[in-house]
């Protein structure tokens, strides 16, 4: 379907469902790269509304261009919610954010206006889509501390202990999925429960109109090449730059993501600038394929077992 026609049929269908739902919430999702904020932001010429961000990393102040945010100019025209809210040295939990979206929700809804939730991060749909009760476990550093070192020790450990402690969440992680670990660790040391006892699913708080944008992998894996090239011509190595002289540390987590960690290397002479593009280009495709295959959870609920106050709208963009 052409771009032109999904906006138009996109909008009648917001147009409908807002018929019938007053305290309601439109999702944009798939994969990296497939235009889900193109089409929140063209929808925004139809009606009051707000985005809200789910992109785990956009939270960061000073980390623009690798992650890709929209203009400060368009977030001027259109408020934008959950970008630029904490530094990139500063921890921001899941729970924090499942709070915070929900607050921001409520106030959009309540001046009347539309939020368009622009979902890039599966976690994050979830809190909306299964809306999960989430425990209040603040980070414990020291613990954290703690458990890295042990792994660094002995690769895998952590792994075998999440198994014996918490085998069900042991199963959703790969060995080498260390923050995610860490954090399914952390939870039960401090409330000695598994993880799912304490993230269970719970009905919507409010209704859902689900759009998703489907794209082959071979154009997805196209523009997300053509997106990385822009990031390196327009400013990605310098940003980095910029975060390394105001000392910010090569191993904080928000500088493991990919775009941030393959920079450093090149700025650290350990790999060449094709080398750097190339790893981008690799590690993003893989990243994107692991999405698809979250996602797919969601099209096949769509088909198969929609929840109750769910509306699903799914459109091929290839």
């Amino acid at each position: 379907m052409k771009k032109e026609e999904i906006v138009k049929n996109a909008k009648t269908k917001i147009e409908q469902f807002y018929e019938k739902n007053s305290q309601w919430v439109v999702l944009i999702w798939w994969p990296t790269a497939t235009g889900k904020s193109d089409l929140s932001l063209q929808l925004t010429d139809f009606f009051d509304s707000e985005i809200i961000s789910s992109d785990s990393r956009q939270i960061f102040r000073n980390m623009d261009i690798g992650t890709d945010k929209v203009s400060v100019e368009t977030r001027k025209k259109i408020p934008h919610h959950l970008i630029d809210i904490v530094n990139p040295d500063q921890h921001y939990t899941a729970g924090q954010r499942n709070s915070d979206a929900k607050k921001i929700i409520s106030q959009i809804v309540d001046q009347k206006k539309i939020p368009i939730v622009v979902w890039w991060t599966g976690l994050y749909i979830d809190t909306l889509y299964k809306n999960f009760s989430m425990p209040e476990v603040s980070p414990d550093y020291e613990l954290r501390e703690k458990l890295y070192a042990e792994e660094e020790k002995n690769p895998g450990s952590l792994h075998e202990k999440l198994a014996k402690v918490d085998p069900t969440e042991a199963k959703n992680h790969h060995p080498n999925s260390i923050r995610f670990i860490v954090r399914a660790l952390e939870i039960f040391y401090k409330t000695w429960k598994p993880k799912a006892e304490s993230f269970f699913q719970q009905p919507v708080e409010r209704p859902l109109l689900m759009i998703g944008l489907w794209r082959e992998k071979e154009d997805a894996n196209r523009r997300i090449d053509t997106r990385i090239d822009w990031m390196l011509s327009h400013g990605l190595i310098e940003e980095v730059q910029s975060l390394l002289a105001s000392w910010y540390s090569p191993d904080l987590q928000s500088m493991q993501w990919i775009g941030y960690k393959e920079t450093v290397a090149y700025l650290q002479n350990k790999i060449s600038f094709e080398e750097l593009s190339d790893q981008i280009k690799t590690n993003t495709h893989h990243f994107a394929k692991r999405q698809r295959t979250r996602f797919r959870r969601y099209l096949h609920d769509s088909i198969s077992s929609p929840k109750k106050d769910v509306n699903y709208v799914n459109y091929d963009l290839s």
